[in-house]
């Protein structure tokens, strides 16, 4: 499967059309198989045990309008990121997070302001495994350092090797550290991160969060 790349004869998407995407391109839940997962997230939750954290992953279908943006990493335009985030397929597979659905199914309103309006912004998808890194490492509000950080780096890493096979060229990442829903504290410990692989068309969210 080639990696998406601009298509640069095709013209811009108007908003409707953008709307229209938001609303009907498929997301289809992927099951997370490879024990990384598993033990990543029984790490953040023992170290957050305050807060807690989540990870999902979903196929995005093929869409022109979709793919318009994201092979240009403009996926925070038009509110994109936060209309696909408050869909039922994704807000169902967060329960916990409580994630607000208010753009879902208002054709009158543009594309959900909410999360992109409280703190979603884009990072280099080199940085993805450094921030999970140091979060493995450091815990929550109580977690306690110990060792060189080896051991959480190569965890890391080996959670990036399942996910996207270290392609991260292929990724695009965007992070937040706000408490863009309820179920976040608000504080220091809050963290979001999105990742969408260009190849596999998977989209992948990590939420974290604690407090003391």
């Amino acid at each position: 499967m080639a990696c998406l790349e601009p298509n640069w004869q095709q013209s811009r998407p108007t908003l409707d059309e953008v709307q229209e995407m938001c609303r009907r391109v498929q997301l289809t839940p992927m099951p997370l198989a490879a024990a990384i997962f598993d033990q990543v997230l029984s790490r953040l939750r023992e170290s957050h045990s305050n807060g807690g954290a989540f990870l999902t992953a979903f196929h995005v279908s093929t869409n022109d309008v979709f793919d318009w943006f994201a092979s240009r990493n403009r996926l925070l335009e038009h509110g994109i990121l936060g209309s696909i985030l408050s869909r039922s397929e994704i807000r169902q597979g967060l329960p916990e997070l409580m994630i607000p659905a208010e753009w879902e199914n208002n054709a009158s309103a543009p594309a959900c302001p909410a999360a992109d309006a409280s703190g979603f912004k884009m990072e280099s998808p080199f940085h993805f495994d450094g921030h999970l890194a140091q979060t493995l490492y450091s815990g929550g509000a109580y977690g306690q350092q110990r060792g060189d950080g080896r051991a959480e780096k190569q965890m890391a890493l080996d959670f990036c090797e399942s996910a996207f096979g270290l392609r991260f060229s292929e990724m695009l990442h965007y992070v937040n550290y706000e408490a863009w829903t309820d179920w976040f504290h608000g504080i220091a410990w809050d963290s979001t991160a999105v990742l969408f692989d260009r190849r596999q068309r998977n989209l992948w969210i990590l939420a974290i969060t604690d407090t003391d």
